[in-house]
């Protein structure tokens, strides 16, 4: 009789953790229900960042130490969305700073098409030689763009990506 009651307590244990399996999967197979994708507004896009000089002791180091913001140099950025592609170019300001404001056929909906990059390092470079574009930041291949906040400018809205800060650098000898 004991032997006939240990299998009759396996049999119904085997039966729970039968139906408990079943029971589980049906309901964890079963898709969720997802809300409807929320509509992203298009807004128009806004480039900032720096461009800096580095020094001679950290040329080839991926670091600022000791370097200056440049004036004057020339920040391309590019969207290589098949059809509307966008390419233009600014200056940085006095303290290296540089702000584009995208043509309109450029919105958040193409954002993931750009890389920005320095392209030359202007006028300034002249007196401080630095005049080889450093790969900081992935200066020299084109960064990705970064939201950082929304912006109104002259009653139009704006998404204000970062990219950088980018740097040239002397050509040393060391």
């Amino acid at each position: 009789m004991g032997t006939l009651v240990v299998k009759a307590l396996k049999y119904l244990l085997l039966v729970h953790i039968s139906l408990t399996f079943i029971y589980t999967n049906e309901f964890a197979s079963a898709s969720p229900v997802t809300p409807p994708a929320a509509k992203m507004s298009r807004r128009l896009v806004a480039v900032q960042g720096m461009v800096y000089c580095k020094s001679c002791k950290y040329s080839g180091i991926d670091t600022l130490l000791e370097a200056s913001p440049l004036q004057g140099a020339t920040v391309k950025l590019a969207c290589n969305n098949t059809k509307r592609g966008v390419t233009m170019e600014t200056k940085t300001d006095k303290n290296g700073y540089f702000i584009m404001l995208a043509p309109n056929k450029l919105t958040t909906y193409a954002f993931h098409t750009c890389r920005a990059w320095p392209m030359n390092p202007g006028p300034a470079a002249a007196t401080v030689t630095c005049t080889v574009p450093s790969q900081l930041n992935n200066g020299t291949t084109g960064a990705m763009l970064k939201p950082s906040k929304s912006i109104n400018i002259a009653e139009r809205d704006y998404v204000l990506f970062s990219v950088g800060p980018f740097a040239f650098e002397p050509a040393c000898t060391r």
